[in-house]
């Protein structure tokens, strides 16, 4: 049979745990919402990748190419 003090032991301490789970993501959702969004990051701005040709619609540089 469990100890009654081992298994009392193990509940304090998952539940200490899951209250310090709480907590840290109440302070999470609390520095997102304080941050502002117009803040750019750290490492600056993403550039935009570039583009890739398109296709012509009327497939007139494969007929100049052949």
């Amino acid at each position: 049979m469990i100890d009654l003090q081992l298994f009392t032991g193990v509940l304090v301490a998952l539940a200490a745990l899951a209250g310090l789970t709480i907590v840290l993501v109440a302070a999470l959702y609390g520095a997102a919402s304080v941050t502002k969004p117009d803040q750019q990051p750290p490492g600056g701005k993403r550039r935009d990748l570039p583009q890739l040709p398109q296709p012509d619609a009327d497939r007139t540089r494969e007929l100049v190419l052949r």
